[in-house]
C-alpha cells in the first residue's frame, strides 16, 4: 500500500489546503491512503472522517507536534492530551503517546530553519519505532543524514510529503508490505511490517535523485 504519511490541510490553520481536495489528489496520482497530522491537534482533523467514509479511501489521523528537541508525527492517540503547551520536551511526548499504545515518528529531523531543531537530538529518544527520513519539503542532503540516523539506530524509516497544498501530496509516500484499512493496522505494520520511504516524480524533478 502506498500511504503518505505526513499531511496537511487548512484544518490545522497553517495552510489552505481543501480536505476534499486533498483526498480527491491523493486518489488521483494513486495512493491508497493518507495520513492527516495537523499541528498540535488531532482533534482539528476529526471532519476527515466524514470525508473518508463518503468518498472511500483511507484518511488516518494523527497529529505533528512541536517539541523543543524537534518534529514529532504521532499516531494512535485519540485526543489532545498530547498537547499541554508548546515545546515540551520530544521524551515527554514520546513516553505519554507509548504509555497509551501510540507510536511517535520523528518528522525531518535534520531539517533547518525551525525553532527547535532536532538534528542528533534524535539518538538521544528512547521509544521509537521509525524516523521520517523522506520529506517532501527536505532537501536530499537533509534527508540523508535522517537515512544515516535511521541505520545507526536500528530502526524502519517513512516517507511523507508534508504537504500543505493538495497537488504535493503524494510527493513521497511510504510504500507497505501489507494492507491497510485502521489504525490498529497503520501500528501494527509500523511496528512489525515491511515499509520503506518512495520518491513521487514531483520530489525528483526539485530536488533531484534522493535517498
Amino acid at each position: 500500500m502506498k500511504i503518505d504519511m505526513h499531511v496537511h490541510s487548512k484544518l490545522g490553520k497553517d495552510c489552505l489546503a481543501e480536505p476534499e481536495e486533498i483526498v480527491a489528489h491523493a486518489r488521483q496520482i494513486g495512493l491508497d491512503a493518507i495520513c492527516i497530522t495537523e499541528h498540535h491537534s488531532y482533534l482539528a482533523s476529526e471532519p476527515f472522517e466524514r470525508i473518508s467514509e463518503k468518498e472511500g479511501f483511507p484518511v488516518f489521523r494523527g497529529a505533528e507536534y512541536h517539541s523543543a528537541n524537534g518534529h514529532l508525527l504521532i499516531f494512535g492517540v485519540q485526543d489532545d492530551g498530547f498537547n499541554r503547551g508548546y515545546y515540551l520536551p520530544a521524551q515527554d511526548i514520546i513516553d505519554y503517546v507509548v504509555s497509551r499504545g501510540g507510536i511517535v515518528i520523528p518528522a525531518h529531523p535534520y531539517k533547518t530553519g525551525y525553532r527547535f531543531y532536532m538534528g542528533d537530538y534524535v539518538f538521544k529518544l528512547n521509544g521509537i519505532v521509525a524516523i521520517e527520513t523522506l520529506n517532501g519539503r527536505t532537501s536530499v542532503a537533509q534527508n540523508a543524514l535522517a537515512e544515516k540516523a535511521r541505520a545507526k539506530l536500528g530502526l524502519k524509516g517513512t516517507g511523507g510529503s508534508d504537504a500543505h497544498r493538495p497537488e504535493n501530496v503524494g510527493k513521497v509516500y511510504t510504500l507497505f508490505d501489507e494492507k491497510i484499512t485502521s489504525m490498529a493496522d497503520l501500528l501494527k505494520a509500523l511496528r512489525f511490517g515491511n515499509y520503506k520511504p518512495v520518491e513521487g516524480d514531483s520530489y525528483r524533478q526539485i530536488y533531484g535523485r534522493g535517498v
